[in-house]
């Protein structure tokens, strides 16, 4: 996009956070930085990706807990009181060594837009800068990465470039699942309305097309049925750190993992096969 558009969106962005900066979620807001292509420069930046620094309060919390149950996003209220249905602002939260970005501060807890407004068309542009590198980051990650933790997504590049995994990206069909068993699992764990239930009938589908059982299977942390359960899903990446051990130890052919399970949008998730088993037993998955 030219990079008047994307001031105009923050400018947009800045509005709705002065107006909404005294109820909650704006509320927690406590520092807005742009990084990336647009904070190095560049005359077209395919967006403006911008870090959002918040504190936590208990009404915070309850929410997050409650989004993580429901397989729901728990940052959707900030992009929706921020951006609404706008497109070409990217929001980041949580990202941990934020440094490593290189973020320019544009507002502060304190701060006038006007004067975040300065600070934003103070940046230089630089006709020589491109997009900002992304890190950690493999075709099968694309689409995903706002998902998927930079610190995971680390250890899932170590493990494939050390031959102990092997990795592809899946898209789960949704339809009907034959056995009552597996389907009574799902509907006896999750509601309909649950985006959680929707992944989990999709990952029964998906094994029974395999032609897998899916009463050999472990979902989401508990087996469907048997005791020995050699295939494994899980969502949201909740249970990413059991991966080496359910691959190894547990005899694992597959590890099905729903990235970001949703009510409506495609189920895209990751398939994790073990490549290496002795390799994989002695990786950190954190």
């Amino acid at each position: 996009m030219e990079r008047e558009k994307a001031i105009a969106l923050v400018d947009v962005m800045l509005d709705h956070l002065d107006a909404g900066k005294t109820e909650w979620p704006l509320s927690l807001v406590r520092e807005v930085a742009v990084f990336g292509s647009f904070a190095r420069g560049a005359v077209q930046p395919k967006d403006i990706d911008l870090l959002i620094t918040r504190d936590t309060d208990e009404r915070w919390v309850s929410h997050f807990v409650s989004c993580l149950s429901y397989g729901r996003d728990p940052y959707s209220v900030f992009r929706q009181e921020l951006i609404g249905r706008r497109r070409g602002c990217q929001l980041v939260f949580e990202y941990g060594d934020s440094a490593e970005l290189s973020p320019i501060v544009l507002w502060r807890v304190g701060d006038s837009v006007e004067t975040a407004r300065q600070r934003l068309r103070a940046i230089p542009i630089d006709p020589t800068a491109g997009r900002a590198p992304r890190h950690a980051m493999l075709p099968e990650f694309e689409g995903l990465e706002d998902w998927i933790p930079r610190a995971d997504r680390e250890v899932l590049c170590n493990a494939l470039d050390k031959g102990a995994i092997g990795l592809e990206r899946l898209t789960l069909e949704e339809g009907s699942v034959r056995s009552r068993f597996a389907m009574e699992h799902a509907e006896d764990r999750w509601t309909p309305s649950s985006p959680l239930f929707r992944a989990g009938v999709a990952v029964l589908r998906y094994w029974e097309i395999c032609g897998v059982n899916p009463r050999r299977g472990h979902l989401h942390g508990v087996d469907v049925d048997k005791a020995v359960t050699p295939y494994f899903a899980g969502f949201n990446l909740r249970y990413f750190r059991s991966i080496p051990r359910c691959l190894t130890e547990f005899g694992g052919k597959e590890w099905i993992e729903v990235v970001h399970p949703t009510k409506t949008r495609p189920l895209e998730c990751l398939r994790i096969t073990p490549r290496d088993t002795d390799v994989l037993a002695r990786l950190d998955f954190g």
